[in-house]
């Protein structure tokens, strides 16, 4: 082939492109100006953000980020949308793209839309794949899938060996799906991450602990109008699967299908794939849904909207969902209050074999999606004492808060006796009901022992609940016969009656500090 005629064609791509996608689609350039011209029309709620650029081409991909304060990070649940992991898929970006209109356009009127908006931060990302979207939009190849990765490393591209398929780079089971070989469509890459494009979803993740996420994908081959949900692996399901299926069966029952006759249809995936669904699941426990859009991968233009007007149900649905039963809360340190990074557990419904479900950095929160019920649950962290509450009812439609205050280990764990001085603290009976003896035993400690009774210089003995608040405080203690004896009836400081639980009795001199347990039961 000549220069001159490979010019040529690459010339007329673009209306080669246009007359075999119908002009409803967006381009990639056309989403570029739709978004910038709704964060010019609505700034005080959207803001665009490049997440990164794409592995070969350099494109920018575009976050829209929607929230009453889009510039600041809130102690607020997020979600995300995206599309366009799979070039072809196109209309998945339609589905983003019709979703952010909706959005922005009806807040302030909308009282549902404006509670989201005002209260969680809503995360899009419409086209993943710009580049791979280009050679779809183009003409070049109307069914590629992957992006434009160099894989033979020759500079041209080779629609024969070149690109990965992105939802199969994800570091969660890589190496059992998709393909190794390079010239396949479901090629997984030569690693896991190895694109910019799963690297940005991956950094959009460790930053927002995204609650919920959908994939909108459009099939090729295979059956459309399903919503995907993690997972079944081998013969079991995933450990939150009562929580995560009952929500996909929701959400897919929201949705009518192109036909009217009925509604999409919830599907477990499979856990053996390096797919976005079981990364974000299984890394951050991410309720992650992949959802087929239609049954067709390119539709006819005059049917874009209707597809897309109906998928907002199920956006929708999950939108409000984020706000109904479950758990949540903030976890700090009881000394400093500053918030932690801790491990939450919900007893009966922990996977050894995948990360720990932990809150997040900025203000130690985190959120738990359960149906209504009884849980017992369990916070953890390396250098701090475990803390376990059972009983905590989750109720129909909203959210139980349960903030909670990790203390450190060794502040007021350890014993420092003096060399000279043997000194002990005893605590009797434990668990008690009505009266607890606590004694302080002073030996060798000089002339204190022989005076019958006197007062113990610096000694503090002071009560705490577990939550680090001081609930009682005994200022002066006398020494008798090297005891100092107190009678505790489990009241506060106002004489008021404590509850049942786990209380630490602290006392303090210049050289001793001990620590004791005690349960009090009513």
């Amino acid at each position: 082939m000549s220069n001159g005629l490979f010019s040529l064609i690459f010339i007329f791509q673009p209306l080669i492109g246009s007359l075999l996608i119908d002009p409803r689609y967006h381009t990639y350039e056309e989403m570029v100006q739709e978004i910038d011209s709704i964060a010019a029309l609505y700034p005080q709620i959207v803001k665009i953000e490049t997440l990164g650029f794409s592995t070969r081409d350099s494109l920018e991909i575009y976050g829209v980020k929607i929230s009453d304060n889009p510039r600041i990070k809130e102690d607020e649940p997020a979600i995300l949308f995206n599309g366009v992991h799979h070039a072809e898929e196109i209309l998945s970006a339609e589905v983003c793209l019709y979703l952010l209109n909706d959005l922005v356009s009806k807040y302030g009127a909308d009282s549902a839309i404006t509670y989201w908006i005002n209260n969680s931060e809503i995360w899009i990302i419409p086209i993943l794949n710009p580049e791979g979207h280009n050679v779809v939009m183009n003409g070049i190849d109307t069914i590629w899938r992957k992006n434009k990765r160099d894989n033979n490393n020759n500079g041209f591209f080779d629609l024969d060996s070149d690109g990965v398929d992105l939802n199969r780079n994800y570091d969660f089971n890589w190496e059992q799906g998709g393909s190794s070989d390079p010239a396949s469509e479901y090629y997984r890459g030569p690693y896991p991450f190895s694109e910019n494009e799963t690297n940005i979803i991956k950094a959009l993740a460790q930053e927002n602990h995204f609650v919920f996420d959908i994939c909108y994908h459009n099939v090729r081959t295979g059956q459309g109008e399903l919503v995907y949900y993690p997972w079944r692996w081998g013969n079991q399901f995933a450990i939150d699967h009562p929580f995560i299926k009952r929500i996909a069966d929701t959400l897919a029952s929201n949705i009518i299908n192109d036909a009217g006759n009925g509604t999409y249809v919830s599907i477990y995936g499979y856990a053996t794939e390096g797919n976005a669904r079981n990364w974000l699941y299984g890394v951050y426990g991410t309720f992650a849904y992949t959802i087929e859009v239609s049954r067709s991968c390119h539709p006819p233009g005059y049917l874009v909207d209707s597809i897309c007007r109906r998928n907002l149900a199920g956006a929708y649905y999950l939108l409000e969902r984020m706000f109904g039963s479950g758990i949540t809360g903030i976890i700090t340190d009881s000394v400093t209050n500053q918030p932690l990074v801790a491990e939450v557990r919900i007893n009966g419904y922990y996977d050894s074999t995948l990360a720990p479900r932990l809150s997040e950095a900025h203000y130690g929160r985190y959120r738990r999606i359960l149906n209504p019920g009884v849980y017992s649950i369990k916070f953890i962290k390396e250098g701090y004492e475990v803390k376990t509450f059972d009983s905590v009812v989750v109720n129909p439609g909203i959210m139980t808060i349960l903030n909670v205050k990790l203390r450190p280990l060794g502040i007021g764990e350890k014993k420092e006796k003096s060399i000279s001085d043997k000194r002990c603290l005893e605590i009797f009976p434990n668990p008690f009901r009505k009266n607890l003896t606590i004694r302080y035993t002073v030996q060798d400690a000089g002339s204190m022992i022989h005076d019958p009774q006197c007062t113990l210089p610096d000694v503090t003995l002071k009560i705490y609940d577990v939550d680090g608040r001081m609930v009682r405080n005994f200022s002066r203690l006398t020494v008798n016969g090297g005891q100092s004896t107190i009678l505790w009836d489990g009241t506060d400081n106002s004489g008021n009656i404590l509850p049942t639980g786990i209380y630490l009795i602290e006392l303090k001199e210049k050289n001793y500090h001990e620590i004791k347990k005690v349960n009090l039961l009513r």
